[in-house]
């Protein structure tokens, strides 16, 4: 139940011990095509998509390096450690970075993008984390947040990584001009992939750059995807991987695995209430992917995350950045069932409880059942 990389059904670890083929041959090409058209499919788009050997921070790597430029003028909004990350990849591109914090308990509005727009003019380039890993705070409006940017003239880079697969999606729709996202979280696929969305917008900034990055240079993806290939060596076995897990997903129905993240991160939600534990994110922030629950005072993440570990082998996220020693970050992503998660409620209640709590767990089984049965 981490943050990610989450559990992978097992046709995927099967898949992944096929036999090696020749990236540059027909039987590669025809099964990358087939892969991207899934991933399209997922993404809500008929623009490009191409899927990176690297992990999700080289797809942001890779989003930043072919939109920015020296001179640009960018707009980082910050809720969590990977806004943090998101502004300080651009920072290598320009210096000409422009910080909106936003507090950690919530996420970026449509007013708080409004607002930074209207007091920083002539904005390039604006970059907002959908899902904020960190904290478990997810934005929502991406579609009107899009056409604030649109309107100002400013491209809108969404780190979509915990929310791809666990929220409704529609690139084309929303109006996003570039989408990163992994593979390890909310689609179940193997971690050391990353996908990457490009509008036609976003082409129009890529194709004027000067310079453009190497290995990462979109317009040299494109060329080699209008055949099927990829322009370097790709990780053939997790692209095997990956489209296992893609079929688990359609086999599975795509709106029904979507809705599954709401309803298990409902799960959660309510029977944390009902502990009387506390929510990091506001409510109207919550992320249907990553529960966020501060720890009691006195009571370090650290040694309840050992526990849950070591005596309920339940794996969990602990704090990070200003956050660090004071949560524990669940990650309901993928494979969601009722028998994980109640595993992972019995584990919190557990290990809370060695330190000096008295929680009944017994008391919101019938809520998981429940929230999950809807």
């Amino acid at each position: 139940m981490l943050p990610g990389p989450t559990d992978i059904p097992e046709e995927s670890y099967r898949a992944m011990g096929s036999l090696l083929i020749n990236h540059r041959g027909r039987e590669f090409r025809e099964f990358h095509t087939q892969l991207i058209e899934k991933l399209k499919k997922i993404i809500g788009t008929k623009q490009d998509v191409f899927l990176l050997t690297c992990s999700a921070t080289g797809g942001i790597e890779a989003a930043v390096s072919n939109v920015i430029e020296d001179g640009d003028r960018v707009l980082a909004f910050v809720a969590g450690q990977f806004g943090e990350r998101f502004a300080a990849a651009a920072r290598y591109y320009s210096e000409n970075v422009v910080v909106v914090e936003i507090p950690w308990n919530r996420a970026p509005t449509v007013e708080d993008v409004r607002k930074g727009l209207s007091e920083n003019r002539d904005v390039d380039v604006v970059l907002l984390v959908h899902n904020e890993t960190s904290t478990g705070a997810l934005a929502s409006n991406i579609e009107e947040i899009a056409g604030e940017c649109r309107r100002a003239g400013a491209l809108l880079v969404l780190d979509a990584v915990t929310s791809l697969g666990g929220v409704p999606f529609s690139f084309d729709e929303m109006g996003i001009d570039l989408l990163v996202a992994g593979t390890q979280k909310c689609l179940a696929g193997p971690p050391g992939l990353a996908i990457v969305a490009v509008s036609k917008r976003a082409w129009e900034k890529i194709e004027s750059l000067k310079k453009r990055p190497t290995y990462f240079d979109f317009t040299l993806h494109r060329e080699f995807m209008s055949r099927g290939e990829t322009p370097y060596t790709p990780a053939v076995t997790l692209f095997y991987g990956l489209d296992a897990s893609l079929d688990r997903i359609f086999e599975t129905g795509l709106n029904e695995w979507v809705d599954r993240h709401r309803r298990g991160a409902q799960a959660f939600y309510s029977s944390l209430g009902e502990l009387g534990l506390e929510i990091y994110p506001l409510p109207e922030f919550r992320s249907p992917t990553l529960i966020a629950v501060k720890m009691p005072e006195g009571i370090r993440d650290v040694d309840v995350a050992n526990i849950m570990a070591e005596k309920y082998g339940v794996h969990v996220g602990v704090g990070v950045a200003r956050m660090k020693g004071r949560m524990i970050r669940i990650g309901s992503m993928g494979m969601v069932t009722a028998e994980r998660i109640k595993a992972s409620l019995r584990a919190l209640c557990g290990a809370l409880n060695e330190q000096g709590m008295r929680l009944d767990y017994t008391s919101v089984e019938g809520i998981v059942e429940e929230s999950l049965s809807k």
